[in-house]
């Protein structure tokens, strides 16, 4: 079935055929939106909102941690009688996953190594009035491929990135580099985003042949 989509005030609304007037998915206007949402944002704003809404999530932790004193031990016997299920067996789906961090860190790592070890000589980056081969951009961070571990490349997003969206931007910069960022991690580069290309047809071929693991990507 064929519809027709009309983007009016920046929302789309989607109707059966060009000509018809009724809305298939009626939505909100822009403008209730809006107003609904500063609404929210003065609500949560509030400093009386703030303190019940922080006494009421340490009372649901409190509570969690209660359940597992009583129950951790029950919920393993219940886990290790269910026949064919574990973490890597059952279905897991991850959501809004950004491009650039579609591949895991041991994956990134050694795709890293990869291309050092086979693609030393290749240009890749225009830095401080000279192009630079890949090999020469390590260099001029004093690494080699034999210092890099996942520990050097600092990658996992953890706990203290949480509300902290500086430190989170940070993780994108393989080793702390920025140049290593640009060349790995971005398509508007010198080499056009190839290397981003071929991590990303690795990280989709992974996914094919896994038959527990979905992602959703942003």
């Amino acid at each position: 079935m064929q519809h027709h989509f009309r983007m009016e005030d920046g929302v789309i609304h989607v109707y059966a055929s060009e000509s018809d007037t009724v809305e298939l998915f009626p939505v909100a206007s822009s403008t209730t939106f809006f107003t609904d949402m500063h609404h929210l944002l003065k609500v949560t704003s509030a400093g009386n909102v703030r303190s019940a809404c922080y006494h009421r999530l340490r009372f649901l932790e409190e509570k969690f941690r209660l359940h597992l004193l009583v129950n951790a031990d029950r919920e393993f016997l219940a886990q290790k009688s269910a026949p064919h299920r574990d973490f890597y067996n059952i279905r897991k789906v991850d959501t809004h996953v950004h491009h650039s961090a579609c591949m895991n860190q041991k994956h990134l790592l050694s795709f890293i190594k990869s291309k050092l070890k086979k693609e030393p000589d290749e240009v890749v980056i225009f830095r401080d009035g000279k192009y630079m081969t890949l090999k020469e951009v390590f260099e001029s961070l004093d690494l080699s491929g034999y210092d890099l571990n996942v520990d050097l490349l600092d990658v996992h997003a953890d706990k203290s990135t949480f509300h902290r969206f500086d430190k989170f931007n940070l993780k994108y910069n393989p080793c702390g580099q920025s140049r290593l960022r640009e060349i790995f991690l971005k398509h508007d580069n010198l080499i056009q985003g190839r290397f981003l290309a071929e991590v990303t047809k690795q990280v989709l071929s992974d996914l094919e042949t896994s038959k527990y693991l979905v992602d959703v990507y942003r």
